[in-house]
């Protein structure tokens, strides 16, 4: 069974860098995503930096 983990996201930097490599670590075979709703913080080029496994929706 395949199934996926979405992260909404609208300037939350600070909470993806303390949360998201605890779920990138746990998540196992899932695919993540982060949505991210027109932030301005930061947290699109935080994660594209870190995280390059980690899909982005950008809204």
């Amino acid at each position: 069974m395949k199934f996926a983990i979405v992260i909404l996201n609208w300037n939350g930097e600070a909470l993806l860098e303390r949360y998201l490599p605890l779920v990138v670590q746990y998540s196992g075979n899932a695919d993540i995503y982060v949505a991210d709703n027109a932030s301005t913080d930061g947290s699109v080029a935080f994660v594209k930096k870190n995280y390059p496994s980690v899909n982005l929706i950008h809204n």
